[in-house]
C-alpha cells in the first residue's frame, strides 16, 4: 500500500499554516491598534491641557465600563440592559470604604471591583432564562440595584447623595489635580485594555467569541457554555465596578442618578456606535458620545435625542460602527498601495 503523495500533504497543511498566519496577523494588528489608540488617548489631553483633560477623564472612566460591556455583548453576545448598576456598585463600595472604614483608594477600589464582580456573578444566574427573558431580567436587576441605592438613605444618603469624597492617595502619592487623576485613570484604562486584548486572543476569549457567534454550535463541540457565559458576565461587571470606583473622585459627589437605566442605555449606544465586537470600537464610541455633546451644549436638553439619532444613523449606514468604517478605509488604502508600482 503506497503512502500519501507529498503534494497531498502540502495541500492539507496549507490551510493550517494559513490559519496560523492569519491569527498571528490579527494579534499583531490588535496590539498595533491598542498602541495607537492609547498613544492618542494619552497625548491629546496632556498636550492640549485645560478642558481636554476633563474630557479625557470622562472618556477614560466610561471607556473602561464600555470595554467590559463590549466583552459581554459584542464578543460573547450576552446583552445586559442594566450595566450602569455595576458602575454604581463599584462607586458606592469604594466611597463607603474610604469614608466609613478608613480604606485608602487602591484597596477600596479593588473591593469595589470585587463587589461588582460578585453581583455580576449573581446576575449571571439569570442565564437560565432564555432569549428576551434574560435581557429583561438584566434590566430588572439594574432597577433593583438603583432602588436599593436610592432608598438606603442611612448608608448611601439616597438622592441627597454623598459629598466630601476623600482625595486619592496611592503609595504615599496624593492625587490632587485633574492632571494627576487623568494619569491614574489612563494607567488603569491601559492595563484593563491590554488585559482584555490578551484575553480575547486566548483560549477563553475564543470560547467567548464562539458562544457569541453560535451558542448551540459552541456547545456541540464541548464548550461548557453556561460556565463561560457566567464568567464573561462576571468579568464585564467587575471591569465596570473598577471604572465606577473612579467616578466619584472626578465628580466630587455621588448620587444614584448617575447609575439609572438611561446610563445603561448610553453605554449600549457607545459600543454600538463604535462597533459591536470591537474593543477599539468601545473606546471610539465612548469618545464620540462624550465629545460631541460638549460641542453642542445649546442642545443639552436633547442629549438623549442626539444619542438616539447617532444610534439610528449608525445602524442604518454603519452597521459595523465607526471602527468598522475606519478599518474598511484602511483596508482599501492598503490594497491601493499594494497595487501601486
Amino acid at each position: 500500500m503506497t503512502g500519501p503523495d507529498q503534494s497531498d500533504l502540502n495541500v492539507s497543511e496549507a490551510p493550517i499554516a494559513s490559519a496560523a498566519s492569519t491569527t498571528k496577523s490579527a494579534i499583531r494588528r490588535d496590539w498595533l491598534i491598542f498602541a495607537l489608540i492609547m498613544a492618542i488617548g494619552w497625548a491629546v489631553p496632556l498636550l492640549a491641557g485645560g478642558f481636554y483633560i476633563y474630557l479625557g477623564l470622562m472618556i477614560a472612566i466610561y471607556a473602561m465600563a464600555s470595554l467590559g460591556l463590549q466583552l459581554m455583548v459584542g464578543l460573547a453576545g450576552q446583552l445586559s440592559l442594566g450595566h450602569a448598576a455595576f458602575l454604581g456598585i463599584g462607586a458606592y463600595t469604594t466611597v463607603l470604604l474610604e469614608k466609613q472604614a478608613g480604606f485608602s483608594f487602591l484597596p477600596a477600589a479593588l473591593c469595589g471591583m470585587a463587589g461588582a464582580g460578585i453581583m455580576g456573578l449573581l446576575m449571571a444566574q439569570l442565564i437560565r432564562l432564555s432569549g428576551v427573558y434574560f435581557k429583561i431580567a438584566t434590566f430588572g436587576f439594574g432597577v433593583v440595584v438603583y432602588q436599593v441605592i436610592s432608598n438606603t438613605t442611612w448608608l448611601t444618603g439616597g438622592h441627597v447623595g454623598i459629598r466630601g469624597i476623600p482625595p486619592i492617595s496611592i503609595f504615599g502619592f496624593d492625587v490632587v489635580s485633574r492632571k494627576d487623576l487623568f494619569i491614574l485613570e489612563m494607567a488603569m484604562l491601559t492595563i484593563v485594555y491590554a488585559l482584555l486584548v490578551r484575553l480575547c486572543h486566548g483560549r477563553i476569549g475564543r470560547a467567548f467569541a464562539a458562544i457569541g457567534q453560535n451558542e448551540s454550535a459552541a456547545r456541540s463541540v464541548g464548550i461548557p457554555t453556561d460556565a463561560y457565559r457566567m464568567a464573561v458576565i462576571t468579568i464585564g461587571c467587575a471591569v465596570a465596578g473598577l471604572a465606577g470606583s473612579l467616578l466619584p473622585h472626578l465628580m466630587r459627589f455621588l448620587s444614584p442618578e448617575s447609575f439609572g437605566w438611561h446610563e445603561s442605555l448610553v453605554l449600549l449606544i457607545m459600543i454600538t456606535v463604535g462597533g459591536l465586537g470591537s474593543l477599539p470600537g468601545a473606546i471610539i464610541g465612548t469618545a464620540v458620545l462624550i465629545v460631541v455633546p460638549e460641542y453642542l451644549r445649546e442642545l443639552a436638553e436633547y442629549k438623549m435625542l442626539v444619542y438616539g439619532l447617532l444610534l439610528v444613523l449608525c445602524m442604518m449606514f454603519l452597521p459595523n460602527g465607526i471602527f468598522g468604517l475606519l478599518s474598511g478605509l484602511c483596508a482599501k488604502l492598503g490594497k491601493r498601495g499594494a497595487r501601486a508600482p
